[in-house]
C-alpha cells in the first residue's frame, strides 16, 4: 500500500474520531444542561407597550448561579424593566435597561423564583429572547468554566488534524503516483 493511501486512511479515521467526540460531548453537555435546569424558562416573546411577561423557576441548590439574559431584537431603543423575587418575597434583582441585559444571582434560599420583564415604552412593541435559569458552565463567581468545553476543543483539534492530514495525504498520494508513472524514464 502506498504512503499516500495510508495517510488518507489516517485522515478518515481522524474525521471519524472528531465526529464521535463532537457527538458524545454534545450529548453529555445537553444532558448536563437539562439536569441543571429542571424548570428552565426560555422564550421568544413580543411585549406590547406597557405589557409584562412573567415566569418562574424552581431552584433546588444555592450553589448554582441563577442567570438572567434578555436580548431585545428591535432596532429601537425600547426601555425595559426586569425584576426577580425570591421565595421569601424579597426583590433580589430590579433593573431598567435597553437592548440587552445579562445578570447572575447567587440564590440565598431554595424554592420558586419569580421573574418579570416589562415593556415601559408607550408606543412600540418589544421582541425579546429571554433565558432564566441555571447555566451549567458558569462557576460560582460568574466566570465561564472552560473544562466544560474540553470535549468541544478536542473535537475541533481532531477535525483540524484530519483536514491537515487529508491535504498531506493527497499531496503524497499524487507524488507517489507520479513517481511510479515515470519510473525508468530518463529525460533527454
Amino acid at each position: 500500500m502506498q504512503r499516500g493511501s495510508k495517510v488518507l486512511i489516517a485522515s478518515g479515521i481522524l474525521f471519524l474520531l472528531s465526529i464521535i467526540v463532537f457527538f458524545t460531548w454534545g450529548m453529555s453537555f445537553s444532558e448536563m444542561f437539562v439536569q441543571n435546569n429542571p424548570s428552565l424558562s426560555t422564550s421568544q416573546i413580543t411585549l406590547e407597550p406597557l405589557e409584562s411577561y412573567n415566569s418562574s423557576v424552581t431552584i433546588d441548590s444555592t450553589s448554582k448561579l441563577l442567570t438572567i439574559t434578555i436580548d431585545s431584537i428591535n432596532d429601537d431603543q425600547i426601555i425595559l424593566k426586569e425584576i426577580v423575587i425570591d421565595p421569601d418575597e424579597n426583590v433580589v434583582s430590579n433593573s431598567t435597561f435597553e437592548r440587552t441585559y445579562f445578570s447572575t444571582l447567587t440564590p440565598e434560599t431554595t424554592g420558586e423564583y419569580h421573574f418579570s420583564v416589562t415593556n415601559l415604552d408607550k408606543n412600540d412593541a418589544a421582541s425579546l429572547y429571554i433565558f432564566f435559569g441555571n447555566l451549567p458552565f458558569l462557576k460560582d463567581n460568574g466566570e465561564i468554566d472552560l473544562t466544560t468545553f474540553g470535549g468541544l476543543v478536542l473535537g475541533v483539534i481532531l477535525f483540524i488534524s484530519a483536514i491537515v492530514t487529508l491535504i498531506i495525504g493527497a499531496i503524497i498520494f499524487i507524488k507517489d503516483r507520479n513517481r511510479e508513472k515515470y519510473r525508468g524514464y530518463i529525460p533527454r
